[in-house]
């Protein structure tokens, strides 16, 4: 992207401006401060990157005449490397100057413009963003042939940011003798040089670096545009705290729920009650596997959209998206609400309650008065830098964000045991039987049996009797290469082979899996051998669970809790078995089995619980 490098009087006072548009920023000018203002417009143009480099140059610049621009202009085109051929050369534009039609004056609608403000509220945008953006309205032909004129407008009322793709932090490093290293990190994604490649660039005629870390939604260089959307507060009227109830009777919620839902409407109102604004606004809800997380946001998401609020609901997976969009559509039939994902139709479209994959986060800029994020310990979302900063980012400062788990990392869950991140505990499911307690077996290493072809008799008992009792059988295992292994061998020793029981594998790396899945829900497939691919967003009424090879490595505390969260979800079956199968007893299960009986002791101590655990 190239840009105009320019600088602004008004009456004594300097500043460095850039422009994709310079008669606008003249109009703009001198319409506010007529003979007041005088401008020093530069020549040629640069990159946006390389403009945004001399800005910051420049901004330490002494000025007193209009030709002490010029020498400190030349300075910083020569600091940042830019080619001699492209030397600068200035002309000074004052406010007659301007009168006689030097620069003619630009007409732009007002109505336009406020729906050029309104597409960009709370948005991060590429260039090629922008402009497919515009492209969706057939009523905007006057904002597609002019659009640069309308956004530097708004950049200039401060109604959208205008920058570049990434900051440039620059240090000295003592173990280089105190020289001068230059670092970039990404504006969108927030990923640091390591993440950074270079490449040749049209726009600033040399290596310019971009940022691999997001390249799937879009090239992010040095010299790229990106748009930064305003975003506005939201309604000021307060709510007493002796109505927060009425956000939460609607949804016939159990007293768990409940109690979750009226602990977090507290902290959302005491946040927006205070001044302070200081650090995240976030609160925790560690609810236990099947404890009906949906149901207990409802309540939020009513107290901010009745307020005339934005929502956002993020997610890691797309089905979850899906499953999610009906939900909430019937709940809130009232609002608008946006599904977004990758190839989603609504990419463009605006909603009052947004639901989205982690990665679409990336194309908003505190947009929302409410975050929602589900499953904080879940694929992509973990350990993932990029997208724990993009959550962050979509946030209003004047917003909270609620983080919603079952088994909360580990630093999360230290920060709430310490009393350092707001939270409240969901110990007891929707039907209020306990969670069932893992049992500890012992058992040959997996590939022992394989090769051996035969199965412990403390597995297949156990299997038959979860058989025979009609249950659905997860058989968890902990990679790929041991799924159809394991299928072939149950097929032969399960039952003697004589029952018919169909027993079936799938994996990440499955065509089949989505169809194999709805198979076992219908119980076609009674016995599913399969990965932490199923570990949770799966629900099967009747189900027990078998973890095999629970000592290994892949299996920590979260996954064995998520893997035995698939059993005992139905009030009709909530007494689900589940072992862990392994040749030693590792720190994680018994983790996993401490969190559970945790769980289990809260319920019974709160009084939650209407039977006592089996």
């Amino acid at each position: 992207m190239k840009v105009q490098l320019y600088a602004a009087r008004i009456n004594d006072v300097w500043s460095w401006q850039l422009t994709l548009h310079a008669p606008t920023d003249c109009q703009y000018w001198f319409e506010q401060y007529a003979a007041d203002a005088g401008l020093v417009v530069f020549e040629p143009f640069v990159s946006l990157g390389q403009g945004q480099r001399m800005v910051e140059i420049l901004k330490s610049a002494v000025i007193q005449v209009e030709a002490d621009c010029m020498v400190k202009v030349r300075q910083a085109a020569e600091d940042i490397g830019l080619p001699s051929k492209e030397a600068m050369t200035a002309q000074v534009v004052g406010y007659r100057q301007w009168c006689s039609g030097q620069y003619p004056k630009v007409q732009l609608r007002s109505r336009v413009y406020g729906d050029l403000v309104e597409m960009c509220q709370g948005r991060a945008l590429l260039l090629e963003e922008l402009e497919q953006l515009v492209e969706t309205s057939n009523e905007l032909a006057d904002l597609r042939a002019n659009w640069p004129a309308y956004l530097q407008l708004a950049h200039l009322h401060g109604d959208v940011t205008i920058t570049n793709g990434l900051l440039l932090q620059e240090r000295r490093e003592w173990r280089r003798l105190f020289k001068k290293v230059a670092g970039y990190s990404c504006k969108r994604c927030g990923s640091g040089s390591e993440r950074m490649y270079m490449s040749d660039c049209v726009h600033c005629g040399q290596a310019c670096p971009y940022c691999e870390e997001c390249l799937t939604m879009g090239r992010v260089r040095s010299c790229s545009l990106l748009v930064l959307g305003g975003s506005r507060g939201i309604a000021s009227g307060r709510v007493g705290v002796g109505d927060l109830s009425a956000y939460i009777e609607p949804w016939g919620l159990s007293d768990a729920q409940a109690h979750a839902s009226g602990e977090g409407l507290r902290y959302l109102h005491e946040m927006e009650s205070s001044s302070c604004s200081a650090g995240p606004r976030e609160f925790l809800i560690w609810a236990v596997t099947g404890a009906g997380k949906t149901e207990m946001i409802f309540p939020f998401i009513h107290y901010t959209a009745a307020r005339g609020g934005r929502v956002l609901i993020a997610t890691p997976r797309k089905d979850v998206v899906l499953e999610l969009q009906p939900r909430i559509q019937r709940a809130f039939a009232a609002y608008s609400v946006v599904t977004l994902y990758g190839g989603s139709a609504q990419r463009w479209e605006q909603g009052q309650i947004t639901i989205a994959t982690t990665h679409q986060l990336l194309r908003f800029h505190q947009a929302f008065d409410l975050v929602i994020i589900d499953e904080i310990d879940a694929y992509p979302y973990h350990n993932n830098p990029m997208l724990i900063y993009a959550a962050a980012k979509v946030c209003k400062p004047s917003g909270t964000t609620i983080l919603l788990s079952a088994t909360p990392p580990r630093a999360v869950r230290q920060a709430a045991e310490r009393g350092k991140l707001p939270h409240v505990r969901v110990p007891v499911r929707y039907h209020k039987h306990p969670l069932p307690v893992p049992q500890l077996i012992t058992t040959p290493m997996l590939r022992k049996s394989i090769a051996s072809q035969s199965i412990p008799q403390s597995i297949v008992s156990r299997l038959e009797v979860s058989i025979a009792r009609g249950a659905q059988v997860f058989v968890f295992v902990p990679n790929i290469g041991l799924v159809e292994p394991m299928v072939g061998l149950l097929r032969k020793k399960l039952l003697g082979g004589k029952a018919a029981v169909r027993v079936e594998g799938t994996s990440s790396k499955d065509a089949s899996r989505t169809e194999k899945v709805q198979f076992f829900r219908d119980r076609d497939i009674r016995v599913l051998v399969t990965t932490t691919i199923l570990e949770r967003g799966v629900t099967v009424p009747q189900s027990d669970v078998f973890i095999l090879d629970a000592d290994s490595k892949l299996f920590d505390e979260a996954a064995l809790v998520q893997m035995a969260g698939r059993a005992g979800r139905s009030k009709d079956d909530p007494y689900g078995k589940v072992y862990f199968a392994a040749a030693e007893v590792t720190k994680s299960q018994k983790e996993a089995v401490r969190q559970i009986r945790t769980m289990n002791r809260i319920a019974r101590k709160r009084g939650f619980l209407q039977g006592g655990e089996k």
